[in-house]
Parts: structure tokens; C-alpha cells; sequence
């Protein structure tokens, strides 16, 4: 039967028809053409086109392949990654996504013979997450980006985290020999020397060559203070002792390693956000109305860095840290440190400073449990 001439109706008819999707069976990929009934794909086998194609196919079957499970699976991923990215979804879902397109590589001419061959492929290679139902197979996206990036940031957590382990070893060692050295001056230090009787005279051992010639014997001679009073005398020692001042107490090394310990954390744990899970908080905006007001409640999730999640007697809020306020409970609550030295630590209420507005905190966990720190009240919350 001739072609139809070209603006013809039939023509027109033959060009709309084209554009659907058609039988897959009357669909050859070598030649990439499709034929809308079996007598066109009848003749399309017959003709000399598709036999050099398969002679092409037949000198290199496995080439081909691959090319085309190549294809077939970039094709189904960018379908899967852009438009489902990495929601949980049918893969028969992506599967009738792929074939809208009519230039698609057929999955009849890969090395997967069904849809769920080819599922279990994603899943076995770690592209995909997949698990089976009643309702088929359910495919999920793994963003190998995002997984790399995720393993980029917990290693250079680690790294810190051995960094600030050996920077504590260190200070742990330095206060150890500082200890070790205040111990051993205290041992050398000059004591005062007490007589246990005070009848007993005192002994004075000289040399055994006796004393040099050219220096003469001393004579002893009766101090003019013996003349004097006993009160006089104690009278004279209590005003030459008030004219001595005594020299203001200097740090040990202990103290200056544990201030510039206290320092260098002050800097690395320092941060402009401070909403932390698990925290109770006090509303201060006005904006949700009369109800939320200085009301209390508990942050259950945050949103980013610096929105939280605010839980106030089962009604959940979404608050930024500039409206919100850290709650401080009574004396021997425990508290979560949510800024500062010591930010992540938990901590026991031992006294509330209003004049300084500070708190005075017993660590509770950590390297430094039981030591006592000063910490501002911004810096702490009550825990939930």
C-alpha cells in the first residue's frame, strides 16, 4: 500500500498515531523502531536494514548488552533520583515513568529479564533500598552524595574528637606533674623550728678544725633587748611584724593549666545557637497569643539550628531561640549546659548567684565529673 502523501489526512492520522506509545512486542531495539501492528513488523524483520543490524549484534552479543542495561538503568535512576529523590516509592511506579518515553531502551533487550530482576540488582549493588510487599517491590533512593558527604563530616568529627582527646591527655599531664611539683615543694619547703622543751639548751656543733685564726673568737655579749621587759619586747616584735606586708598570693601551675583548660573549651564551645533537645523553655513572644506566653514547655525536635519544636501540654509550637528562654529549676535539679566550656554536659544545681547572675553547677558526667563551675544563667536549662 503507498504512503500517504505528505498533508494529507491520512497522513495526519498516521503522524498522531506515531506519537503514542505502541505494543511492545512490535518494537525492535537494534534498528530502535517501532511498527504499529504485526504485518509491519513482519516486514521490518524481512528487511535488509534489520538483517545487517543483526549481524552487527550477532559479531558482539555482549557489547550490546551492556550498552543497553547501561542505558536502561541511567534512564530509570535519573527518573528515580529527580522525581522521587529519595522517597520511599513502587518501582512499577518509575518503571511506567520510563517507558512514557517512546525512545526508551526496552527492558527485553537488557541482561534483566523482569522489573524485579532488575530491583534486586539495585538492591544487591547498594544504589537502592528495597524491600517487598504485598502491594510489589518498593524502591528508595541512596543519595551516594549525600552519603559521602555524611562520611566526610563524621571523620573530621573524629578527628576532633581524637584532637580534644589528646589535648586532654596532655592537660591531664601537665596537672598531674603540677600536682606532683606543689607536693614536692610543700615536702622542701622551710618549716618552723619548735623546741618540744624549752629548758633544753641549745647545742651548736663547730668544725672539727675549730675556728680560723684570722677571724677572732666572737664574744658573746648580753643583747641589749635582755634589759628589756618581756612586754616591752613582745610589744617591739608585734610592730615590726605590723610593718611587713604580706606578698598577695600567686596562682599555682595547677590553677593557670586549669584556667587556660577553661579557656581553650570556652573558645571551641562557644556558639551563637543554644536550642538543644530534650530542654525545657520558656515562651516569651507574644505572638501566638495569651496561652503560650511565658508558658514552659519542652523541645522535642529542631527544625534547624536555631528553630526548635516546642512541646507545651501536647500542643507543638514552632519557635525561634531569640523568643525562647532557659528555665532554671530548684537546687539540686539536674541541668543540661547548652552553651559555653562545657556545652553537652549535665550537670546538678548546687546554688543560684542572683547578684552575678550565674549558677554554681556540679558536673556530672565527662572527664571533669564532680567538679564545680560557674555558669551563666543562659547558659543552662532545666532537663525534662
Amino acid at each position: 500500500m503507498p504512503r500517504a502523501e505528505k498533508g494529507t489526512p491520512k497522513d495526519i492520522a498516521n503522524k498522531v498515531k506515531s506519537k503514542g506509545l505502541q505494543k511492545l512486542k512490535f518494537f525492535c531495539q537494534m534498528c530502535s523502531k517501532q511498527c504499529r501492528d504485526a504485518n509491519g513488523f513482519k516486514c521490518h524483520l524481512t528487511s535488509e536494514s534489520h538483517q545487517r543490524q543483526l549481524l552487527l549484534f550477532a559479531d558482539n552479543q555482549n557489547s550490546y548488552l551492556r550498552e543497553f542495561s547501561k542505558d536502561f538503568e541511567s534512564t530509570f535512576m535519573r527518573i528515580l533520583r529527580h522525581t522521587y529523590s529519595t522517597k520511599r516509592i513502587r518501582a512499577n511506579e518509575v518503571y511506567q515513568e520510563v517507558i512514557k518515553d517512546k525512545g526508551h531502551v526496552h527492558m527485553n533487550s537488557t541482561v534483566w529479564h523482569t522489573l524485579t530482576g532488575f530491583v534486586q540488582y539495585l538492591g544487591s549493588s547498594g544504589k537502592c533500598k528495597i524491600d517487598q510487599t504485598e502491594k510489589g517491590w518498593y524502591i528508595q533512593y541512596i543519595d551516594q552524595e549525600e552519603e559521602i558527604r555524611r562520611n566526610k563530616i563524621l571523620d573530621r568529627a573524629k578527628k576532633e574528637k581524637d584532637e580534644e582527646e589528646r589535648n586532654q591527655e596532655l592537660l591531664e599531664r601537665q596537672i598531674n606533674r603540677a600536682k606532683e611539683r606543689v607536693v614536692e615543694e610543700e615536702e622542701e619547703a622551710p618549716r618552723e623550728l619548735v623546741r618540744e622543751n624549752p629548758d633544753e639548751k641549745i647545742k651548736i656543733a663547730l668544725p672539727s678544725g675549730g675556728l680560723s685564726k684570722k677571724e677572732p673568737e666572737p664574744i658573746l655579749k648580753k643583747s641589749a633587748l635582755d634589759d628589756v621587759p618581756s612586754s616591752s619586747k613582745s610589744s617591739s616584735k608585734r610592730s615590726q611584724s605590723s610593718h611587713r606586708s604580706e606578698p598577695p598570693a600567686k596562682k599555682s601551675t595547677l590553677d593557670k593549666l586549669i584556667e587556660e583548660e577553661e579557656r581553650y573549651k570556652e573558645r571551641k564551645n562557644r556558639q551563637d545557637n543554644w536550642v538543644t533537645e530534650g530542654i525545657v523553655v520558656k515562651i516569651l513572644t507574644k505572638k501566638l497569643g495569651k496561652e503560650f506566653h511565658n508558658a514552659k514547655g519542652v523541645i522535642t525536635k529542631l527544625v534547624d539550628r536555631y528553630t526548635a519544636m516546642v512541646d507545651v501540654d501536647g500542643d507543638l509550637v514552632k519557635i525561634d531561640q531569640l523568643d525562647l528562654q532557659t528555665v532554671i529549676p530548684s537546687v539540686g535539679r539536674t541541668m543540661l549546659i547548652v552553651n559555653g566550656a562545657y556545652r553537652g554536659y549535665k550537670a546538678t544545681l548546687m546554688e543560684i548567684n542572683e547578684k552575678s547572675f550565674s549558677l554554681k553547677l556540679k558536673l556530672a558526667e565527662g572527664l571533669r565529673s564532680g567538679r564545680v563551675v560557674d555558669i551563666k544563667y543562659e547558659d543552662a536549662s532545666k532537663l525534662a
